[in-house]
């Protein structure tokens, strides 16, 4: 069963561009970094025993998600510079893309 879903996939990802692919996982990360910092209010104003301890849960759980996303980012060498000019979270700071060509 696993092997069709993997395939299934698969099969998706095949059709998408590479800019098509890079947009998914920069809304992937976007979307796991708010669930984290959901995750860290909700710790916050967590008051009984129960509540913390489900807190932690969903606070552990959310930070894993998003560090998997950024793992993903990294291994394929993506970074926010390559995201298009109007797309939310692109630094166009001279400053920030000098920074980065001296890396």
């Amino acid at each position: 069963m696993w092997e069709r879903v993997k395939q299934n996939f698969r099969r998706q990802e095949h059709g998408k561009s590479e800019a098509e692919h890079r947009q998914e996982l920069f809304a992937q990360i976007r979307a796991s970094h708010a669930e984290w910092l959901r995750a860290h209010r909700l710790f916050h104003e967590a008051t009984g025993e129960d509540e913390i301890d489900y807190a932690i849960f969903v606070l552990e759980a959310a930070e894993r998600k998003y560090q998997i996303h950024l793992k993903c980012a990294k291994k394929q060498g993506l970074h926010r510079f390559h995201l298009p000019a109007d797309e939310p979270g692109y630094a166009n700071d001279a400053g920030r893309v000098h920074k980065r060509r001296a890396e």
